[in-house]
């Protein structure tokens, strides 16, 4: 579901309508991605930090994109002429940095990311299409995922705690607002915060320190892709291609890595971590 506030951002090519409209009609959503890739400016943030982070943007790439011709004269004659495009865009941001700065909670969904967690991990033959699918057994190697399944229900719990809070917040604000001490939503708010840095490993990915994120990073074969798993995805491709007992036993190694930070958002998710 689009945020409701998309309501306030008019359509650059429909002055009668909102870009939640817009989107909510169209027969394909607009594009939400990961931000894994290693070749933009949010990568420092959360690949390197682990802090939350958003890339907006409207339209996709265009011919001169980065190129001498991607100046303010082309994008004044050719690209937005009329730079409704540019202002529906500055809206976007606007509205996302007031929301984050004026909100009493702040509004991150952890249980979104939940379920990302879980739609990836899916048991199935052989490797593709960017995602985790692995047998138990993988070309005669023992490989297992139960690691990983203990601790995303670790974490689903966790989310299921803070929300169940969150839900007690909000009925306390209108009954009973003297049980809403701004110490506990100070205590909430940094736990939510800290979660996404929870994700992150000082050790880093495996041959690329710099990248410390586990969950989310670039493809070690396309800087610009994005993967989940980065560090379980370049093990697999390594004994995919050496088919050793040696690689094998890496990609569990990684598949135990990413189960570690996953129970370490949990517990800071859920206030067992400060």
């Amino acid at each position: 579901m689009f945020p409701l506030w998309l309501r306030k951002v008019q359509n650059p090519d429909n002055e009668t309508q909102s870009l939640y409209d817009l989107w909510m009609a169209s027969d394909s959503s607009p594009l939400v991605g990961r931000l894994g890739g290693g070749g933009s400016d949010y990568s420092a943030f959360v690949q390197h930090i682990g802090i939350p982070s958003v890339d907006l943007s409207i339209g996709s790439d265009y011919a001169v994109y980065h190129s001498l011709y991607d100046d303010f004269i082309w994008m004044e004659k050719f690209g937005d002429p009329l730079f409704q495009r540019h202002v529906a865009a500055a809206s976007m941001w606007g509205l996302v940095a007031l929301r984050l700065s004026d909100e009493e909670i702040l509004p991150f969904n952890y249980s979104n990311y939940a379920a990302e967690l879980e739609r990836i991990v899916t048991v199935a033959p052989g490797y593709q299409d960017g995602a985790l699918r692995i047998n138990e057994r993988v070309l005669g190697m023992p490989v297992s995922l139960s690691p990983l399944h203990k601790s995303i229900k670790e974490f689903r719990r966790a989310v299921l705690e803070v929300d169940s809070e969150l839900k007690a917040l909000q009925t306390w604000k209108i009954w009973a607002p003297w049980r809403n001490s701004p110490l506990k939503v100070r205590d909430i708010n940094d736990r939510l915060m800290m979660t996404e840095r929870a994700f992150t490993e000082r050790e880093g990915l495996s041959g690329r320190p710099w990248y410390k994120h586990l969950i989310y990073g670039p493809s070690l074969h396309n800087d610009y892709g994005a993967e989940v798993y980065p560090g379980v995805d370049d093990a697999i491709q390594t004994a995919m291609r050496t088919n050793t007992s040696k690689s094998w036993q890496s990609v569990q190694h990684e598949i135990h890595r990413v189960s570690r930070v996953i129970n370490q958002a949990a517990l800071v998710l859920s206030g067992g971590l400060t």
